[in-house]
């Protein structure tokens, strides 16, 4: 005998699956796709432009999915917690993202691969020391403040020649500056960043024109995860991005 189900009809026609929860490789892979369409758009090299995922409050939990997707390089804000990451996830890339304060230049210079945040002659002659005693030829770069944000750490971009003036005098043995960095102020949609990102492409095509021969590359550290396509469209070489990634905290 058939089951009749009279005027309900069929229960399970019209059930629709609930959408799937986004994952860290989903994720990773919708951000490799995005970043490969703003580059061929802009005649970029897709493998140009270098994955940063920001880990700073995450446990090394969280972080290993996105390694496992391929993701290699991990941006971290406090050097105390990049230190009991690093050891639980050997084999990623560590970048400081964050401030570097003088008393941590020793610990800086054994962990990371890269260093974003240099301020200021002082800490340049600091960290260079460190690298040519521990035998190491450490890429940095120079953290613009294009804000005005006094809250902000950074160099302002009318300091920055003056500050390559005065390390053209006595130029770093081993810490090299491949770049730029900025952090633009809050705007509110991701167009409003890309007066900033222009502004750090310009400073830094300025400063190759110029010659110093301790310059060394063209990186350009700029975007995360709410403006991160607009920095690509600007030149960016590597995007910091967290929640893009991660999802929210």
């Amino acid at each position: 005998m058939a089951l009749a189900f009279g005027s309900f009809g069929d229960p399970f026609a019209d059930s629709v699956a609930p959408p799937e929860t986004p994952t860290v490789r989903s994720r990773l892979g919708q951000i490799r796709e995005a970043v490969d369409r703003v580059c061929l758009t802009t005649g970029r090299d897709p493998n140009s432009v270098r994955l940063l995922g920001v880990t700073k409050t995450l446990t090394p939990d969280q972080i290993r999915p996105a390694l496992e997707a391929g993701l290699e390089d991990l941006g971290e804000n406090y050097i105390q917690e990049a230190r009991e990451k690093a050891t639980r996830l050997p084999g990623a890339r560590w970048h400081l993202v964050g401030h570097l304060q003088r008393n941590k230049v020793n610990l800086a210079v054994d962990l990371f691969e890269t260093i974003h945040t240099l301020d200021s002659v002082s800490l340049i002659r600091r960290l260079d020391r460190r690298c040519t005693e521990r035998g190491r030829n450490l890429p940095c770069l120079l953290q613009i403040r294009l804000g005005g944000e006094e809250t902000k750490h950074g160099i302002d971009p009318d300091q920055v020649f003056s500050l390559l003036e005065e390390l053209r005098g006595e130029p770093p043995r081993s810490l090299r500056l491949v770049g730029l960095m900025t952090i633009p102020p809050p705007g509110p949609d991701a167009e409003a960043s890309r007066p900033h990102f222009r502004r750090l492409r310009e400073l830094l095509v300025t400063i190759l024109e110029r010659d110093y021969p301790f310059w060394h590359g063209r990186e350009l550290s700029m975007g995360m995860s709410d403006d991160y396509l607009v920095a690509v469209e600007e030149g960016a070489t590597m995007i910091r991005l967290g929640r893009a990634i991660f999802g929210e905290r």
